[in-house]
């Protein structure tokens, strides 16, 4: 490890690192007070913005995250939680993701921290964007290999019907307003609720971490992602959906519309999307000998996603995948 890195850690936290240790991707310090993990610093505007919401979450009541110190530049020193990454495929551990996400949402409305500088890309933008991307990866699905290729060219139009459904459903309704809304009223919304970014320690306890995506968006666009990553790991039961609801709306209940808003949205097939896309850029962290399998699940549940989306989202024969 650079000499001059570990000084530079020693300067942030004014205390004396024993030792330093390769955890994952970052490096583990062990000081005095407890360990912290070194990251570099990727967007410090952001990060300027965070601190102060971060603050204003705290004072609220709202705590299980981990705290952090920074040179504001070039290191973000995290305190290291000695717990493991929740999984979807745990019936428990999705329930207690979506009592934290409703604890967060509930204490991250109506902040004071100005929104930050860095250019926005809202909720709608960004299922544009994933929208248009596979579109044009069917364009040359012909020409992608392997086992990819293979359930692309079989099941890609197929996803792709559920997405203009479903953009179709959101174009009736007044989301981007919506988005405007609270945006105007500083709510916060993490934006990456992978189940890697929910851990959950030995005391039972779950904390929200990485929120490098957080940012002033309508809050129905984490409570989708919850659902719709759970939803795709239990095979569409419905009583994931019953069960997230019911725990959400313990701390925050939705608005009809946006009632309205998920139940579109659960038609955008955002987990095969996503995946697919990953995969064929050839994306960081995305291990092709695991999300095959599991872009084959999606695919075999697609009878149960069909069923969901008309007796449990309310999709009618006016939709164009039904």
């Amino acid at each position: 490890m650079d000499g001059a890195e570990i000084l530079r850690w020693k300067q942030i936290l004014g205390e004396t690192i024993y030792t330093v240790h390769r955890n994952r991707r970052y490096p583990l310090l062990e000081t005095p007070s407890g360990k912290w993990v070194a990251k570099p610093l990727r967007n410090p505007s952001h990060l300027r913005w965070w601190y102060g919401v971060d603050r204003e979450l705290r004072q609220r009541g709202f705590d299980p995250m981990p705290s952090f110190r920074t040179d504001g530049r070039d290191w973000l020193l995290t305190a290291w939680v000695n717990a493991r990454p929740a999984t979807y495929r745990n019936r428990e551990e999705i329930r207690m993701a979506a009592d934290l996400l409703a604890r967060f949402h509930r204490a991250g409305r109506h902040l004071f921290t100005p929104p930050p500088s860095l250019r926005y890309v809202s909720l709608w933008e960004r299922i544009d964007s994933r929208y248009r991307s596979f579109s044009l990866l069917m364009k040359k699905a012909d020409r992608v290999g392997g086992e990819l290729g293979l359930l692309l060219r079989a099941y890609g139009e197929h996803f792709l019907k559920f997405a203009t459904g479903a953009r179709q459903r959101l174009s009736r309704l007044p989301l981007k307003p919506l988005i405007g809304w609270e945006r105007s009223l500083h709510c916060i919304s993490h934006r990456d609720l992978a189940s890697h970014n929910i851990l959950i320690d030995g005391n039972q306890t779950a904390w929200l971490i990485d929120f490098e995506t957080a940012d002033y968006d309508a809050q129905v666009g984490d409570l989708w992602q919850l659902l719709s990553r759970s939803l795709a790991e239990q095979a569409w039961d419905p009583e994931i959906f019953i069960d997230v609801l019911n725990t959400y709306e313990t701390y925050r209940v939705l608005s009809p519309l946006e009632r309205e808003v998920l139940t579109a949205l659960l038609g955008f097939p955002n987990e095969f999307f996503r995946e697919a896309l990953g995969i064929a850029w050839n994306k960081t962290g995305f291990d092709r000998e695991k999300i095959i399998p599991y872009l084959q699940k999606i695919v075999d549940t697609l009878p149960r996603f069909l069923y969901f989306l008309r007796y449990w989202a309310g999709w009618t024969m006016k939709d164009p995948v039904i």
